[in-house]
């Protein structure tokens, strides 16, 4: 019996010489049918079926390893890339008016529309930011750093009464919105 770790393990050049391996079994009469074929090498029996038929119509030709999927490898170009990273690192989204502090997968939907002029789904930026290095990150909802000192009456160093003394002075009327 030959030895073969699972064959979706294996490299793309050494799945095609498994493949042409089971041709020529099957080719030679060393194994009978699909069935016995699957055992000795340890695939499906679908999988040699179709990799038989493939080699029955195409030749050898049937049995090479395909590339990646049809179509162009990705929306956004090398130098649009570096554009939409410059802007991601110099700017929040805020400053740029597309979203809040942070960048998201929707802020980035955004620029990606504004600065490149591609369409993209959320889940499709998501993809595209993890395969060029980007990871998703929660924000710290803890301080890192504890004051060790109590703070003094009156506020930080006095502050507050300070403002709280120009707040009573005579002049327009100001209102502050705290959330």
């Amino acid at each position: 019996m030959i030895e073969v770790k699972g064959a979706h393990r294996l490299s793309p050049a050494e799945r095609e010489v498994l493949r042409l391996r089971v041709v020529a079994a099957l080719e030679s009469g060393r194994v009978v049918g699909y069935r016995q074929a699957a055992e000795v090498f340890r695939v499906s029996e679908r999988s040699v079926g179709t990799w038989w038929r493939a080699y029955r119509r195409d030749g050898r030709d049937g049995l090479a390893t395909r590339g990646g999927r049809p179509g162009p490898a990705e929306l956004i170009g090398p130098g649009d890339r570096g554009t939409v990273f410059e802007a991601m690192a110099a700017y929040t989204p805020e400053e740029l008016l597309i979203g809040g502090p942070l960048w998201t997968r929707q802020a980035t939907v955004e620029l990606i529309r504004l600065v490149v002029g591609v369409d993209m789904t959320e889940q499709g930026v998501g993809l595209w930011l993890r395969r060029h290095g980007f990871t998703p990150q929660r924000p710290a909802r803890r301080a890192y750093e504890q004051q060790t000192h109590p703070v003094q009456p009156g506020g930080v160093g006095g502050r507050v009464d300070q403002l709280d003394a120009i707040g009573r002075a005579p002049g327009p009327d100001l209102g502050f919105a705290m959330r």
